[in-house]
């Protein structure tokens, strides 16, 4: 079942350093003006911020998908999906958090399926940016 989603808010994570380099929060990033370029957003009118955050938005809208098993079992929750776009401007799953296992993987596969983008920059060198995404599941009814 397509669609069921009822609200999509985009939270803020940690601010962290790795060995491999930076890697900012979207609130410290976006602060800074720093964000990774989804696939056509560079010829956006909008800022590359809102372009992604519109982006995001509408990719997890679109590839939504309420489990079947879970309608059956009568499952609803949020999930919380902590991810980061890096260096190389592909996504990685940090930390999945609430809800049922079933509705997490689905939290798991929307956000999979994010296309590889340009990474955000510092000046000119790649960073990582993280993201937390929470995906309320209601039953369809």
């Amino acid at each position: 079942m397509k669609k069921t989603l009822l609200i999509l808010t985009i939270f803020f994570t940690v601010n962290a350093f790795s060995q491999d380099g930076i890697m900012l929060s979207q609130e410290n990033a976006n602060e800074k003006g720093i964000t990774p370029m989804w696939p056509k957003c560079e010829s956006s009118r909008q800022t590359p911020i809102q372009c992604f955050d519109n982006q995001l938005r509408t990719h997890i809208i679109r590839n939504f998908e309420y489990p079947e098993i879970a309608v059956k079992d009568g499952l609803e929750g949020t999930v919380e999906i902590e991810f980061m776009i890096d260096k190389k401007g592909k996504v990685e799953i940090l930390e999945v958090t609430g809800a049922h296992r079933y509705l997490q993987q689905e939290g798991i596969r929307i956000i999979r399926k994010i296309p590889k983008m340009d990474p955000g920059k510092w000046g000119n060198k790649p960073i990582a940016i993280v993201y937390k995404v929470p995906i309320t599941f209601r039953k369809p009814g």
